[in-house]
């Protein structure tokens, strides 16, 4: 059976997102939100993906990139629409954009002293020459490109938009009692006399560039990789233009830059939408989702986590529990006279990174610390060699690089030694260990002292420091690439032969990502021996549905990010969290684990939120074989179900 395309499912996953921010329910902030990530997604799409098929020398992938262009071209568009709606929005609760001229004399008062004082000391045009050629932007900054006339000569110049993200809003005073913004980009154009004095200017325009990932790994799709074309002749950036940008200028940035047209978009709005999640921050309460409270969690109030941990393992659902149990137990560990050694990975940490202080601490108290950072992580790697550095600078012992592997799998290991004996305590998540984005990403935890899984985990450790899988052997926990496939497809096989034999036979698979063209095949066997096969996908999905198989996406306030799978044959089930998604990078060249859930409390649990995630009929869609994302809604009579809200309820039940 033909498959989606995975790049076409990825854009139709950012179209649910746009839907999000399109949906006049969602509050102001929450649709600048997702407005802010649908631009977002666009612009690491292009540097992730759009660069890699563009620069290949293959002419299927060359007309390819031109229907993904207009696909593109075309989000973009609509993303500028969708802001153009919440503006509407936002006005008639009192919070406006304005342009310059719209101000009253007064507000024109201060702003004219605002931008002496504040902006116009930052401002460094650049003018452009043939001596002086601009080879490169920076990546995700807005400019302005100025046509000049000066005593009949012609010119041109440049000037970047100076101002961060937050500082892009300035508000101007209102005596009427509402919010008024002025974007930083207005109020340049507004001055352009004064900034270039004695010049007639005939036009400006705005662009910004989405420079290509220069640390590329050739993890994501290795086929496609091997047929890069030499990097010195890679094309390396993509325009993203206001509608009304003249042609010349187009092809002078492309000159100066070794730029493709095959690399352009003109859009009709505003650019840089993902600044406008900042502004949604500056909005009243009252236009805002309320903070969620985390439930109550056991270990909360245990006055050791190591010890309750080592009485019983935990289950914690993030963010509906608080990502600071696992800052504590890190802190616990680095304090605790009985700990003497931690090992831990990391993929993308939160800047200034509350867990890092905590290794820091640790290694300071002569405590035996090591950290995997995976430096080829995605968006991260810069930062990933600071924080090594960083923590190596600090006595951590860092390891870097393993051999043709990228290490995706998010776990701690924490070794107690009293009287000589030695206590493990190890903690698995099915996302990153970044306590910045954990209130905002759903995912799983489990932090257990189980002597089998704390050997394997050990063993995980012991491999990554040896650089060699050679003799690593997992008995419980499987990993990938070693025997994660073999235990899934064990799984999918258990299911047929029930389904053969007229016995139970059920799959539900809760993933980010599902696109292995191995796998893909083994479910659609499965349901055509009759089992039942049910899938909640976040993003790419190129299974397509049939007979026995059901597929729905959820999009909601909460970035669905944790891995379940759930494997019924007759009176026999199993239960599985993982860090990988089902993608033949993540199963065959990266190092993931696959935990089977063996607390049958735990089990419950998990079973109860895939049941609720099944059944939502309010941020739910279905993936159906034209990829229309049409929402599952509630039959009549039939009680709305919004899956985020029941579950922070289940993890919350009422006092009674």
């Amino acid at each position: 059976m033909k498959l989606f395309d995975r790049d076409f499912s990825w854009l139709s996953f950012n179209s649910r997102v746009m839907q999000e921010a399109s949906y006049k329910n969602n509050l102001a902030a929450e649709r600048l939100k997702f407005i802010s990530i649908s631009d977002s997604n666009l612009k690491v799409f292009i540097r992730e993906r759009f660069f890699a098929l563009l620069n290949t020398s293959d002419e299927s992938f060359f007309k390819k990139t031109n229907k993904l262009n207009k696909k593109i071209t075309r989000q973009f568009s609509e993303c500028g629409e969708i802001l153009t709606a919440i503006f509407s929005t936002l006005k008639n609760s009192g919070v406006e954009i304005l342009s310059v001229e719209e101000l009253d004399e007064i507000q024109l008062k201060f702003l004219n002293e605002w931008f002496r004082l504040k902006m116009k000391p930052v401002l460094y045009p650049r003018f452009l020459t043939d001596e002086n050629e601009v080879a490169a932007f920076e990546n995700g900054r807005l400019y302005l490109f100025v046509q000049l006339i000066f005593h009949e000569e012609k010119g041109q110049a440049l000037i970047e938009i100076p101002f961060s993200k937050s500082e892009r809003f300035i508000e101007i005073p209102s005596a009427e009692g509402k919010s008024i913004y002025v974007l930083a980009e207005t109020i340049i154009r507004y001055y352009l006399p004064e900034i270039f004095p004695g010049h007639v200017i005939p036009g400006n325009n705005l662009f910004e560039m989405i420079a290509g990932n220069k640390y590329y790994s050739a993890d994501e799709e290795p086929a496609l990789s091997k047929k890069l074309e030499n990097e010195n002749q890679a094309i390396g950036n993509y325009f993203l233009f206001e509608k009304n940008t003249p042609k010349e200028i187009i092809k002078t940035l492309l000159q100066i830059t070794k730029g493709s047209k095959n690399a352009v978009a003109k859009k009709n709005s505003i650019l840089v939408l993902s600044d406008f999640s900042v502004l949604g921050k500056l909005l009243s309460a009252e236009m805002k989702e309320s903070p969620m409270i985390p439930a109550i969690h056991p270990l909360d109030n245990a006055p050791s986590i190591l010890q309750a941990v080592s009485e019983a393992d935990h289950l914690l659902y993030f963010p509906y529990h608080s990502f600071s149990t696992v800052i504590n137990l890190l802190k616990e560990a680095a304090t605790s006279n009985s700990v003497k050694n931690i090992f831990i990975t990391l993929y993308r940490t939160a800047p200034h990174s509350l867990l890092a202080e905590n290794l820091l601490i640790a290694a300071a108290s002569g405590k035996n610390v090591y950290a995997y950072l995976e430096i080829k992580a995605s968006e991260s790697e810069e930062e990933n060699i600071m924080l090594a550095n960083k923590l190596e600078a600090g006595g951590v012992k860092i390891s870097r690089n393993f051999p043709n592997l990228k290490i995706h799998a998010k776990t701690i290991l924490i070794e107690e030694e009293n009287d000589g004996a030695i206590k493990r305590t190890v903690l698995l998540n099915t996302g990153n260990l970044n306590e910045k984005t954990a209130d905002k990403y759903t995912d799983i935890a489990i932090l257990s002292s189980n002597k089998i899984i704390t050997q394997d985990v050990a063993d995980f450790f012991a491999a990554l420091q040896s650089t060699s899988l050679e003799n690593f052997h997992p008995t419980t926990i499987s990993f990938s690439p070693s025997n994660y496939r073999q235990t899934f497809s064990s799984e999918i096989q258990k299911c047929i032969e029930a389904a053969k034999q007229n016995l139970s036979a059920r799959i539900i698979l809760k993933v980010n990502n599902l696109e292995d063209e191995k796998i893909i095949p083994e479910l659609y066997e499965a349901a055509d021996a009759g089992v039942k096969i049910e899938i909640i996908v976040r993003s790419i999905c190129c299974m397509k549905p049939k007979d026995n198989i059901e597929i729905i996406s959820i999009v909601d306030r909460f970035l669905e990010h944790a891995r379940i799978f759930y494997f019924r044959y007759g009176d026999d089930e199993s239960m599985h969290i993982t860090s990988a998604d089902l993608m033949t990078r993540n199963l065959d060249r990266r190092m993931e684990f696959l935990l089977p859930i063996l607390n049958p409390v735990q089990r419950k649990q998990l079973s109860e939120i895939l049941q609720l995630q099944l059944r939502d009929n309010v941020k739910a869609r279905i993936i159906d074989k034209k990829q229309k994302n049409k929402f599952l809604k509630a039959a009549e009579g039939e009680a709305e179900i919004r899956s985020q809200i029941f579950i922070q309820k289940y993890f919350s039940p009422p006092v009674i």
